[in-house]
C-alpha cells in the first residue's frame, strides 16, 4: 500500500510540472528566481571562480512584438524561443509577452493606446520593458507611464525596430535599436540574428544587475549589448541631428 502510494505521488507531480512545458526552474522555494545552469551563458568553471551578483525578483519583463513581428509565423519564432528560454508569465516564470493587434482591442478595434492599461496594472510589478517592432502611437502609452513615475520610470524600457513616431519613441525609451534603412516598398524579414538580438536584450534585463538610473549612458549598455557588432547612431534626415539615445545597426 505504501508503495502505491509512493508512485501515485510521483506521478502527480509529474503531471504538474509538465503542465508547463519548461526546460527550466524558474521560481524557488522563497519565491525568487532561478535559471538553470544548462541554460546559463556561464561555465560550471567560471561559476567556481567568478561572484555572482544578480538581483532575481518576481518582476516580470512585457515584450511587445508589433510591425513586422507578428505574423503568424515569425510570431511563433520569436515566442518559442522566449519561452524556451525564459518562461511565461502564466506559467509563473518571468514574462509577459503581448501581440499587437491581437492583445491590444477594445470596441472591435486594436489601439496601440491600450498598452498603458497592461503596463499600469499593479499585480504585473514590471521589471523592464521590450518594444519589438512598436506601432504607431506607443509612445503616448509611454509617456503616460512617465508620468504616473514623475517622468523616472524606475525599470529600463528598450525598443527594438519601432514603427511609431521617432521623436515619440526616443523620448520615452531608455534606448533604441534600429535596422539600416531600405527602400519603402522593401518587406522586412527578421532572420535568426533579429531573433538572438531580441533574446540578448530580454536577457540582459532580466539579469537585474543594474539600477534604471545607469540608462544616463545608453551607449555603455548599447556596447554591451552588440559587442562586436558595428552600429552608429541615428541620424534625423530634416534636422541633421544625432540621437543620444536611438542607434542603428551597420
Amino acid at each position: 500500500m505504501k508503495r502505491s502510494f509512493i508512485i501515485i505521488s510521483l506521478i502527480a507531480l509529474s503531471i504538474l510540472f509538465l503542465s508547463c512545458k519548461k526546460k527550466n526552474n524558474y521560481v524557488n522555494s522563497d519565491g525568487a528566481f532561478q535559471l538553470s545552469i544548462s541554460d546559463s551563458d556561464i561555465s560550471l568553471s567560471e561559476l567556481a571562480v567568478k561572484p555572482v551578483n544578480h538581483a532575481f525578483s518576481n518582476k516580470k519583463v512585457l515584450v511587445l512584438l508589433g510591425y513586422s513581428f507578428n505574423t503568424d509565423e515569425i510570431k511563433e519564432k520569436v515566442l518559442s524561443r522566449l519561452e524556451d528560454k525564459f518562461g511565461f508569465s502564466d506559467c509563473g516564470a518571468m514574462l509577459f509577452p503581448l501581440c499587437f493587434p491581437d492583445d491590444f482591442k477594445r470596441g472591435g478595434h486594436s489601439y496601440a493606446t491600450e498598452l498603458y492599461n497592461h503596463i499600469s496594472d499593479p499585480l504585473l510589478d514590471l521589471g523592464g520593458i521590450v518594444l519589438i517592432g512598436a506601432p504607431e502611437y506607443t509612445h503616448l502609452a509611454l509617456a503616460r507611464n512617465q508620468d504616473d513615475w514623475n517622468q523616472t520610470v524606475p525599470y529600463p524600457v528598450i525598443a527594438l525596430f519601432p514603427q511609431d513616431d521617432t521623436l515619440g519613441i526616443e523620448s520615452t525609451c531608455d534606448f533604441i535599436l534600429d535596422k539600416t534603412q531600405t527602400a519603402e516598398d522593401e518587406i522586412f524579414t527578421p532572420t535568426e540574428e533579429y531573433f538572438d538580438l531580441i533574446l540578448r536584450v530580454v536577457d540582459y534585463i532580466s539579469m537585474g544587475d543594474f539600477e534604471a538610473i545607469d540608462y544616463s549612458e545608453p551607449l555603455i549598455h548599447v556596447s554591451a549589448l552588440l559587442k562586436e557588432k558595428r552600429f552608429h547612431n541615428f541620424t534625423d534626415s530634416e534636422t541633421g541631428l544625432k540621437s543620444i539615445n536611438h542607434f542603428v545597426l551597420n
